[in-house]
């Protein structure tokens, strides 16, 4: 590939992509600073524009531009059915240039000389570690925090764990992700116009991140920050939060939008002049006809308008209706074709599909728009297909909508201006009447924005980019919940309170009512499911709003139905009947003759049999896949403490070597915890747990002490036995604690302390007891596990480190200032305070990462007696 400049970018672009860039995406990979604003029509190459602009700048521009960018790319979508397109997109173009990883770690080096570039999907179902996740230790995109990475995903899922709160994940990840999301990233939020409450968070977010009050005087986040917001309908407005205000004019002057020479370029005019005549439909929406008659109405005017060997797309505003239509067409379309030769291939689409049904679904779209079959398509689908998918109808039908998503369906017909001539595009719109008077009727939108977006189109004869590219709809901006520093400070603690709930963020990421939980469904014998099931696979989730949720639990709550959710503090399943709460990003599993779903038409919510995704071959043969479990810490072996804590330390230096240099990180204190972190686990009762099942004479009591043992086999005894107790003899005993006790005893700093203790992501802001702790003798302090006055002996941490026997004391966690100084809430808040929350939570996932790494390392060779 040629050197850094304008000649080399175009050869970098065309092959990635087999295209020349349009200009605008030129300026935006070889300016001097990055936008942060990205104002163009849809179908204009958005993405490409953001993703091969930062992999441009971070991989071959000169090295000041390089050492600017950030070394994770976040791309931030509103919607589930935009991720898939834009991950394919990524990793094709990553393919194209030699780049991309097959996993995260792929140790093959990349086309440049440098790693690879891992793609990741983050959205509700998928492995927390990401799409490409097998099971392999350490396979997970988290454990490679020193390495160039895109995450794609929904703006739910990212925003939930750049909130420290990550929806269908485990919570005792929460901080991994927390750091990563706000260190050393890129944020590129698309179809901002969808994102409603997000909007405002991803701002403030923003500005918390470049806040130097934050981070104790100091940057508040390790590496550079940027955000970069782009959208066909843009509002900057929407961007001027109560502490990003003063950074938006400087981000609008630096703004990128298309010039005249865009316009000229030849595809982008082909686009941007594409015809698409605008009418109003002869089918009304009203409530007498939502009720009776409008779902076969609409079908026959689909039917009657629809050319074969032609896409048609129906975009309707709820999924209900969208199945009604669906319901209707296949009906009606199956009475005309009797003797008559081909019907159109009939797709229902939304966001309330399985991704098992759902990937099948978009790839017969995709096929049916690159070529449609003789009858040709037609599409019923909700607005979950409005912006972002990259196809072209020559018919479009859409239900009236608020005018920034009209402007998006309108993007899906004659999107390429392939259609015109004798078979010219046409885009019908469909009228709710009385949507001022039924704010039922309206849903999922305020009927204001459909009043106004009515008076817009019935005077537009003509839905063509350049014809609607000047007109705005006036509606104000809708209020919504503003993260403040304060919000973000309690969000850092990730201890749920004394009811065992957390801090909702659902607030910041979503409208009220416009939040979203997983179900998944599974057979099995009885009223109970197993006590030690595979953890539910992204496949067989589908996401399920809150209301819908609460009436299909009070539906089968009053049939006795069968509805769980796992509880991680007590390892349990907990049914869930209708007074109980539920939440955003919640997952419960449903046992499948509970009925909710259909394989044509999704979510449905009504009695039946739900067919079970069956799982692949090889789910949950390699690590420890519980619900709770954490693969890359698992092991096939009995390892040695000194042999892991080696190994932590040496994966730790990788680490360090690989972010370079980096101002400000505590070096020496990162490599006291690698060597420290796992100290407590020669604690007898840690030691006891490791040896269960082990003989009196077994050799393994006398050659530990141990830092992992076979976990494998010991978990398949313990499920062979049906054994249903407490694996530790101390219930909720953590090792963690007892090793950062005893460094601080030792004379170890607070941070190498604190971070040793938040190692597992449980020990971090406050040391309690919790409910069903064994109460020692004697009226002693206790928590987790530990009891005050608790004897660890004297251990090898490895390359020659040997520690002291210690008594450990736990008046730590007593408030205020105690016989052991100050209090470890007052220590841990000290410490946020000093670092603030980001920079804090990712030396937090750099100790992490290494013990992921340092745990794969000497898990690889399985001893045969193990």
């Amino acid at each position: 590939m040629s050197l850094p400049g304008e000649s080399g970018f175009y050869e970098f672009f065309h092959q990635a992509t087999g295209y020349q860039p349009f200009p605008y995406q030129r300026r935006m990979a070889l300016a001097e600073t990055f936008p942060s604003i990205l104002n163009v029509p849809t179908g204009a190459g958005k993405t490409a524009a953001a993703i091969l602009s930062w992999l441009w700048r971070r991989r071959f521009a000169s090295d000041e531009v390089r050492a600017q960018t950030p070394r994770r790319l976040v791309y931030c979508l509103p919607m589930r059915v935009l991720v898939e397109q834009t991950y394919e997109n990524a990793c094709q173009w990553l393919e194209n240039l030699g780049l991309l990883a097959a996993v995260p770690g792929d140790e093959r080096p990349a086309s440049d000389g440098g790693t690879r570039i891992a793609v990741t999907v983050l959205m509700g179902g998928e492995n927390p570690g990401g799409r490409d996740a097998s099971g392999r230790a350490g396979g997970d995109w988290d454990a490679y925090p020193e390495r160039d990475a895109i995450l794609v995903g929904t703006q739910d899922m990212l925003l939930s764990r750049a909130l420290n709160r990550g929806y269908g994940m485990s919570r005792y990840r929460w901080p991994v992700h927390f750091a990563l999301l706000n260190n050393d990233c890129l944020w590129v939020m698309d179809e901002v116009q969808l994102m409603g409450a997000g909007l405002p968070t991803t701002a403030q977010l923003q500005a918390f991140r470049i806040s130097p009050e934050l981070g104790g005087g100091e940057s508040a986040s390790y590496g550079p920050v940027q955000s970069l917001w782009m959208s066909a309908t843009l509002k900057i407005d929407g961007l001027k939060t109560v502490d990003f205000a003063a950074q938006v004019e400087d981000l609008s002057a630096n703004a990128v939008a298309l010039e005249d020479y865009d316009r000229a370029h030849d595809r982008l005019s082909a686009r941007l002049n594409a015809a698409k005549p605008l009418a109003q439909a002869a089918t009304v929406l009203d409530k007498t006809s939502e009720k009776k008659g409008y779902a076969r109405d609409l079908a026959r005017e689909v039917l009657d308008r629809h050319l074969p060997g032609s896409l048609t797309l129906v975009i309707l505003n709820r999924v209900k209706r969208a199945q009604d239509v669906f319901e209707a067409l296949t009906g009606a379309a199956r009475k005309r074709a009797r003797g008559k030769g081909s019907i159109p291939e009939l797709l229902l689409i939304h966001s309330r599909f399985r991704p098992a049904e759902r990937e099948a679904l978009q790839e017969r779209l995709q096929a049916a728009g690159r070529t449609p079959p003789p009858g040709g398509c037609i599409v019923v689908a909700t607005q979950a297909i409005e912006a972002g998918v990259d196809v072209s109808a020559r018919l479009l039908v859409t239900e009236m909508a608020p005018w920034t998503s009209l402007v998006q369906r309108f993007g899906r017909c004659n999107r390429r201006g392939e259609w015109s001539g004798g078979s010219p595009a046409q885009i019908l719109w469909v009228d709710i009447a009385g949507a001022q008077d039924s704010s039922e009727l309206a849903l999922p939108y305020r009927a204001a924005d459909l009043v106004r977006a009515r008076a817009i189109v019935a005077e537009v004869a003509e839905a063509g980019l350049r014809f609607i590219a000047g007109i705005e709809d006036q509606a104000p901006a809708p209020l919504a919940h503003v993260l403040r520093r304060r919000d973000l400070l309690d969000l850092f603690d990730t201890t749920p309170d004394l009811s065992g709930f957390d801090l909702d963020v659902s607030r910041y990421i979503r409208e009220e009512g416009d939040n979203d939980l997983h179900l998944y469904w599974r057979e099995w014998d009885g009223d109970h499911p197993p006590d030690d099931p595979l953890p539910p696979r992204r496949e067989e989730l589908c996401s399920v709003s809150l209301a819908s949720a609460r009436d299909y639990i009070k539906r089968i709550s009053n049939q006795d139905g069968l509805i769980f959710r796992w509880d991680s503090l007590d390892r349990r399943w907990i049914r869930v009947r209708s007074q109980d709460p539920i939440w955003p990003g919640l997952t419960l599993l449903v046992r499948a003759d509970q009925g909710g779903y259909d394989l044509n038409l999704g979510w449905t919510g009504a009695p039946g049999m739900v067919p079970v995704v069956p799982a692949a071959p090889e789910a949950g043969e390699n690590g420890d896949h519980s619900m709770d479990g954490d693969p890359a810490s698992a092991a096939g072996r009995f390892v040695g403490l000194a042999e892991h804590s080696e190994a932590v330390v040496l994966a730790m230096e990788s680490l360090l070597g690989g972010l370079g240099f980096s101002p400000g990180l505590p070096r020496e204190d990162l490599r006291l915890a690698a060597r420290w972190h796992d100290a407590g686990k020669g604690h007898p009762a840690f030691q006891n747990m490791l040896l269960d099942g082990r003989g009196r004479d077994d050799p393994r009591r006398q050659n530990g002490p141990w830092a992992k043992s076979d976990a494998v086999r010991r978990r398949a005894r313990y499920l062979a036995a049906g054994d249903r107790g407490e694996i530790h003899e101390r219930k909720h005993f953590r090792h963690e604690l007892a090793g950062a006790l005893a460094l601080l005893q030792g004379g170890g700093s607070d941070l190498a302390a604190y971070l040793a203790a938040a190692h597992h992501g449980k020990v971090r802001l406050s040391i309690r007891s919790l409910p069903g702790e064994t109460v020692p003798p004697g009226g002693r302090r206790f928590a987790r596990g530990i009891w005050e006055g608790d004897q660890l002996p004297s251990l090898d941490l490895g390359a020659g480190v040997r520690t002291s026997p210690v008594s450990l004391r736990l008046g730590l966690m007593e408030l205020g200032e105690g016989e052991n100084g100050p209090s470890w809430l007052e220590r841990a808040l000290t410490l946020r305070n000093r670092y603030g929350p980001f920079r804090l939570a990712w030396l937090e996932a750099l100790l992490r990462a290494a013990d992921w790494r340092g745990s794969m390392e000497v898990s690889l060779e399985v001893s045969d007696d193990a």
